[in-house]
């Protein structure tokens, strides 16, 4: 990658990106906090993705199993629900949160972009040999704990102050 970002200004946009569209997705209102992922807890899950081109590094949503049945029982309009169903909304989700990610970014990174499938997990999810770059901690209106995490290949947590590459 030979253009860069300024951390600050992708942080903006992640927490944009993810508040519009969780507010427009599911009707789920999510309100930035400094908790620092103390409120997820037992039962949590993690969706992910990794960008592939256009950007580098995993974007990961973990949240606690209420935000991510709330999700489902939202935009599937019933209470009649699977872990499957769960898992599936989950992950169609992220892939809308991630395109539009990268829809933003396309005018930074002046190149075509795209990322994985989307995998959803029982428990915290941390990519080996990458390291966290921004994380974003969230309460939902219906107290949903979430926290959005972005992980670079060359990061250095000691280091959160420098731009990242898009």
């Amino acid at each position: 990658m030979d253009r860069v970002m300024p951390r600050e200004k992708l942080r903006v946009m992640l927490d944009q990106v993810t508040r519009e569209i969780t507010r427009r997705e599911a009707g789920i209102c999510l309100s930035l906090t400094e908790t620092g992922g103390t409120g997820l807890g037992e039962g949590a899950c993690t969706v992910y993705i990794t960008f592939e081109r256009g950007m580098d590094g995993t974007l990961c949503l973990c949240a606690n199993a209420a935000m991510f049945v709330r999700l489902a029982q939202e935009v599937m309009q019933t209470d009649e629900l699977t872990p499957r169903d769960v898992a599936d909304v989950a992950k169609e989700y992220l892939n809308v949160l991630g395109g539009h990610v990268l829809i933003r970014l396309f005018p930074e990174a002046k190149r075509p972009a795209r990322f994985s499938v989307p995998v959803f997990c029982q428990g915290p999810y941390v990519p080996e040999s990458e390291r966290r770059s921004i994380m974003l901690d969230y309460d939902g209106d219906r107290a949903e704990q979430v926290q959005l995490i972005y992980y670079t290949p060359h990061g250095d947590e000691n280091d959160l102050e420098r731009d990242v590459s898009v």
